[in-house]
Order: structure tokens, then sequence, then C-alpha cells
């Protein structure tokens, strides 16, 4: 028991994780036993669980039972049901989990979601995107923490996990469609690896050994990568006769990092797909379908995105406090500054902020005007300014402001205004702005 709660413990303080924090309960032995080692630690915890309705009265069994062990270790609880229009499909449970637990995360403020991925889904997980096509970065496996989730599980075992529900005398509920092989995970688990063990006993360490060298070499990639963007890729735009005197491989890696997260799907053949559609395509002026809201396109010997249709976004969220707040695809955190502040980090901007005033995040409107950092006095148009600093047409619509009603006080990840600027460290807020997870697939 005091392996899996010292790395719990170890975890959390190595990753700085403070506050509030949600914990992922299915009812299962490995989500049974992580909220229990959170509430030894007296970690501030609330459970959630999402009833995917899909097995009648033992779905409603898993959503009781988690009700009642969350109410017996005295921690809150929280439950939604989905509804029964969403497919009953692998990847479309995954993205209501995931949507779940982002709005989750916003409802009650918290900074981090626990989830009780174990070391077997780790290796279970390479296994599958080898099988499905994948490239270093997919042989990387499940990063223990990735924005705000959290896994503080991955390198320990299922066997230790029951044993310790064993030893601590947990009850847990089973999932009878975890026996269900026509889902692809299970096949992997209950026929695939048994097979691969009989070839090798250790299977399992060497898939995971497979994704540690993976991490390191794609450390290399991701170096060389960055440098070749700087060369190749220019407000937002692939310089595609550039482009075309890349070596295959970087050709690959750049449309991946490129593409990536507008992919439902990806894996060799998709990206390859992509590769051709530019070298073929490089003097024609000329569309390819990303998804439903954006095309690769093709003009003027570039290649960037472009929305299918523009939109009138008017929705907004209100700022009160310090925290976590999930804003369309983005998320944004807003914490008390430190009082070493590091200006170079990405996607991170430092301002004066009043709670007691009317904040809120929104996107850009007709109209806004905005007096950027350094302009002492006087406004500019927002869409002169993004003009200037040569923001792509296509970024511009997804750009997140935080204003106060209609007075911008920052574009995240871009510029703050002169009148959010620091003037005392007492009332300074760091604003990190990051991609949803849910939404990128390796």
């Amino acid at each position: 028991m005091d392996k899996i709660v010292n790395a719990v413990k170890n975890f959390i303080s190595e990753n700085h994780i403070e506050g509030k924090v949600l914990c992922a309960l299915s009812g299962g032995c490995d989500s049974v036993v992580l909220l229990h080692v959170l509430s030894i630690l007296n970690v501030d915890c609330i459970a959630i669980h999402l009833n995917h309705n899909w097995r009648g009265e033992q779905s409603q069994r898993d959503e009781d039972f988690s009700r009642k062990y969350s109410e017996k270790l005295g921690i809150k609880f929280y439950c939604e049901k989905l509804g029964a229009d969403v497919k009953k499909t692998e990847n479309d449970a995954r993205e209501a989990r995931y949507k779940f637990f982002e709005n989750c995360v916003g409802k009650f403020n918290a900074n981090a979601v626990f989830l009780a991925h174990n070391k077997d889904d780790n290796a279970q997980t390479v296994l599958y995107r080898i099988i499905k096509g994948t490239g270093i970065k997919g042989l990387c496996a499940i990063p223990k923490k990735r924005g705000i989730f959290c896994r503080p599980l991955l390198e320990i075992s299922r066997d230790e996990i029951e044993q310790y529900a064993k030893s601590a005398g947990l009850d847990y509920v089973f999932d009878s469609s975890n026996d269900d092989i026509k889902y692809k995970r299970n096949l992997i688990r209950k026929e695939i690896m048994p097979l691969l063990e009989q070839i090798n006993p250790h299977a399992q360490e060497a898939l995971l050994s497979l994704a540690n060298l993976a991490k390191l070499q794609y450390e290399t990639v991701s170096s060389v990568l960055n440098d070749v963007k700087k060369n190749v890729i220019k407000d937002g735009k692939i310089n595609l006769s550039k482009f075309l005197g890349l070596d295959y491989a970087l050709k690959l890696e750049l449309v991946n990092d490129f593409l990536g997260k507008y992919l439902k799907y990806r894996d060799f053949l998709r990206i390859k797909t992509f590769v051709e559609f530019m070298e073929n395509n490089y003097s024609n002026k000329i569309k390819k379908s990303l998804n439903k809201d954006f095309f690769l396109e093709i003009s003027d010997g570039y290649a960037f995105l472009s929305p299918v249709r523009q939109h009138v976004n008017n929705e907004f969220i209100r700022v009160d406090k310090p925290g976590i707040y999930v804003f369309g695809s983005k998320i944004v955190e807003i914490k008390k500054a430190c009082k070493g502040v590091d200006l170079k980090k990405p996607g991170v901007n430092y301002l004066n902020l009043d709670f007691n005033s009317d904040l809120i995040l929104r996107t850009r409107r007709a109209g806004d005007v905005f007096s950027p950092f350094g302009l002492k006095s006087g406004k500019m148009k927002l869409k002169d300014y993004l003009i200037n600093k040569k923001i792509p047409r296509q970024e511009r619509e997804n750009l997140v402001l935080l204003a106060n009603n209609d007075e911008i006080l920052c574009i995240l990840g871009v510029q703050i205004s002169q009148k959010a600027a620091v003037e005392d460290i007492c009332s300074c807020y760091e604003v990190k702005i990051s991609e949803r997870t849910c939404q990128i697939k390796s």
C-alpha cells in the first residue's frame, strides 16, 4: 500500500499541484483505489462520475456505488448522464468523458483532473498505436501529466492496484463491457497481450521500454523540427518552395505537427495523404477538408488553414476569481503570479486584474479597439493591430480575449493592454491559455 500512496504523494509534490482537484471515478478498481489514496492524503477533492447510460441497470449500479463510496469517504460527488444520442463507440465515449471532465474543471474551479490509468493501460496503448500505424510521437504513450490531466498511477501495475484494494478492504464494481472483445482495447488486453507474452514473458516491460526510448528520440526530433519550422513556417503559413526541399521524414513530422490537432484521426497514411496533397498542388489554388471547421488551403505558393465558414461568436464566460476556465477549444488558467515571473513562457501573460470588475472571456467583436502595451495613449482597431502583428486570418477568429466589459485587457497568448500593465506585484496574475487536450489524438 505504501508504494501507491507514496507514488501519488510524490506526483502531487513534484508537479506542485495545489487547491481543489477532481478525481474521475468509474467505480472500478483503479479509480476506487486512487480516490482512497487522495482521501488518505487529505487532498481537497471532488469525485466526478459520467454515467454513459449504455448498460441499463448496470450503468445505474455503477453510479449508485460511486456516489455511496464517495459519501463513505466524506468526499463530494458529482454525476452527469449521457444522452441517448451519443454513439456507442470507444472514440465517442472517450470524447464525451473528456468534455465532461473539462466542463467540471470550470464548474468547480478545479486545478487538475486525476485519472486512474495504470502501467498495464500504458503498455496496451503503445501496442494499440503500433497496430493503428503511429509515429514516434504516438509511441511515447500516455503522459503522466498533460495540461490539467494527471495520471499518478501510470507506473503502478494492475496487480499492485488490486492488491491495494484487497489489503484496504475496498469494494468495487466490474464493468461487464470490459469483457467484450468487440472493443479493440479489450481485445488487446484479453487476447493479444497474452499471445505476445508467449513469445516474450516480459512483453509489457518491452513495450514500455520502447515508449521510453521513443520519448528520448522524440526530444531530438522536436529540436530539429523547431528549427525547420522557423525556416519553413511564417505567419501561420507553410512556404511550399522550402517545404518541397525537406527530407521526406521531416515533411511528415512537419505536417503532423501543423495539422495534428485539427484531425480527428491521424496515422501515417492520413498524414502521408496531406504531404502528397501539398507536393502535388504547390502551384495551384486548391482546398482539402480537414474537419467540419477547417480546410487546408494552398494559394500563392503557401499552405495554410482556412475556416469552412465565418461565424459570429457572441459567447462569453464570466471570470470572478482565479482558477481554470474552459472556453470553446481552449483552457484558460488564471493564478496568482510568483515573485519571479517568466516573460518567455509560451501562451502566458502577466497582468493586473480586479475580480470585482466585470471580467469576461470572449472572442473578438466588430468594432473592438485595443490599447497594446507600450502605447502610452490612444487606441487602435483590434483588427489593425492583429494585421500589423501578422497573425493569420484563420487564427484571428479563434483568439480569446480577457476583457472588462468592452475594454480588452489581454489578447491571451499574444499581448496585454497598457491598461492592464503590472504596477503592483500584489495584484499581478499569470494567465495561461492552452488547447483542450481531449481534441488532440496521437
